[in-house]
C-alpha cells in the first residue's frame, strides 16, 4: 500500500465491486448453488444485469439513448466472474507496481484511467457487446506504456525497470491480444483502444522532444475524440441495431425495436439474429405471419439448434393455428435451452388458446 498505493487502491476497488455484484446476484438468484458454482467462470448477464448496471457497467445503450458517458470510466473496475477478477488482478499487480515504480503515483493513475475510458469508447464504437466491463483495456495500455519505457525510456526510468524483458513483455501482449481473437466473448475491440492509448501516452511521456510530447498527446485527445464521436452513434455497425433494438423491447416500444431489426436486416439480410428478432416480433403483432415464417426458418438453417430461435418458429405456427406442429418445436426449444426463459413457458401455455383464435379458414394443411 506504501509503495505502490495507486496499484493496491484498483485492485481493492475491483474486489470491492465484484463482492457486491457476487453477493447481490447470489441474494435474487433462483438457484444460489448454481449461481456460485457458474460464478467461477461466468456471472449470468440475466441475474447479474441490474447489479452491474447500478454499479457503472458500459451499457451501451444507456450512452445511445441516456447519455451516461461516465460508465466509460467506471466499467474497467467491474468484472463479469472469479476467473475474470482474478487474472486481471495478477495482471494489474505485475504491470501496475512497475507502472507506478517508474512514473509516480499521479501518472499510474491517469495512464491506467486513459487507456481504460480508450478500451471503453473503442467497444462502444464497435458496437462489442450490449454491455462490456472489465480493467482488461487499462491494464494492457499500462503494459504498452511500459514495453516503450524499458525500450526508449531515460537511463533513470530504464534503470528502474532494468528486471522486466521487453521482449518477454512484448510477447505477452501479443498473447493477450490473441486470446482476445481465439476466445469468445472477450472485448477484442476494448483491448485494442486500451493498447492504443497506452501506447500513445507512453510514448508522450517516453518522447525528449517537446514538440513530439506535444503531438503525441494531441494524437491521443484526437484518439479518444474520433472514438467518442464514432461511438455516440455507430451507425456504421449492424450489431447497432440490434442492442438498440432489444433496448426498444425492454422499454416496451415494439413498434421502434422492428423498424430497428428491419433496418439491421436490410443491412445485412443473412443474419440469423435479425431474421430470428423481426420474425419473432411479428409473430407477437400477429401480422406477416408467411415472411415470419420464412424468416425464422432462414434463421435456423443457420443454427438449427438455437432454442430462441426455435421458440420463434414454435410460437409463430401457434399464432398460425397449427397448435400441434407448434407445441412440438416449442419442446424442443425447451429440452435445448440451457437456461428456461419466460417467453417459452408463456408460448407453451398459451399455444392452444393462440391457434383456436385463428378463423378455421386460414389455417394451414
Amino acid at each position: 500500500m506504501r509503495r505502490v498505493p495507486v496499484t493496491a487502491g484498483l485492485l481493492g476497488v475491483c474486489i470491492v465491486l465484484y463482492a457486491i455484484t457476487f453477493i447481490v446476484t447470489l441474494a435474487h438468484a433462483p438457484d444460489p448453488l448454481d449461481t456460485a458454482l457458474r460464478s467461477v467462470w461466468s456471472l449470468s448477464l440475466e441475474e447479474s444485469t441490474d447489479v452491474f448496471r447500478q454499479l457503472g457497467a458500459l451499457e451501451l445503450s444507456r450512452i445511445w439513448l441516456d447519455g451516461e458517458w461516465w460508465r466509460v470510466v467506471t466499467t474497467g473496475l467491474l468484472h463479469g466472474s472469479l476467473l475474470h477478477l482474478v487474472l486481471n488482478s495478477i495482471a494489474l499487480l505485475s504491470v501496475g507496481e512497475w507502472v507506478e515504480q517508474a512514473w509516480g503515483h499521479l501518472r499510474a493513475l491517469a495512464l491506467f484511467t486513459l487507456a481504460s475510458i480508450g478500451g471503453a469508447l473503442a467497444s462502444l464504437a464497435w458496437c462489442e457487446s450490449p454491455i462490456v466491463l472489465g480493467a482488461s483495456g487499462g491494464i494492457l495500455g499500462q503494459a504498452g506504456a511500459l514495453w516503450l519505457a524499458r525500450r526508449w525510456g531515460s537511463a533513470k526510468i530504464q534503470e528502474i525497470l532494468e528486471p522486466i524483458s521487453p521482449t518477454s513483455l512484448g510477447i505477452l501482449i501479443v498473447i493477450c491480444l490473441g486470446l482476445g481473437l481465439a476466445i469468445p466473448g472477450i472485448a477484442q475491440a476494448g483491448h485494442l483502444g486500451g493498447l492504443a492509448a497506452g501506447l500513445l501516452l507512453g510514448a508522450a511521456w517516453v518522447a525528449r522532444a517537446r514538440p513530439l510530447k506535444l503531438a503525441l498527446s494531441l494524437t491521443l485527445a484526437l484518439f479518444l475524440g474520433g472514438l467518442a464521436w464514432l461511438g455516440a452513434q455507430p451507425t456504421h455497425r449492424t450489431n447497432y441495431y440490434a442492442i438498440l433494438g432489444f433496448r426498444m423491447l425492454a422499454d416496451d416500444h415494439p413498434a421502434d425495436a422492428l423498424i430497428l431489426f428491419n433496418r439491421g436486416l436490410e443491412r445485412d439480410p443473412e443474419n440469423a439474429n435479425f431474421r430470428n428478432a423481426v420474425a419473432y416480433q411479428l409473430a407477437l403483432d400477429g401480422v406477416e405471419l408467411e415472411r415470419a415464417e420464412t424468416l425464422s426458418l432462414g434463421a435456423l438453417q443457420s443454427d438449427s439448434l438455437n432454442a430462441s430461435y426455435l421458440d420463434t418458429l414454435g410460437w409463430i405456427w401457434c399464432r398460425r393455428g397449427l397448435a400441434d406442429s407448434g407445441t412440438r418445436v416449442l419442446h424442443a426449444a425447451g429440452w435445448l435451452a440451457r437456461e428456461p426463459f419466460p417467453e417459452l413457458a408463456e408460448h407453451l401455455a398459451g399455444c392452444a388458446t393462440a391457434a383456436a383464435d385463428v378463423p378455421r379458414g386460414t389455417l394451414e394443411p
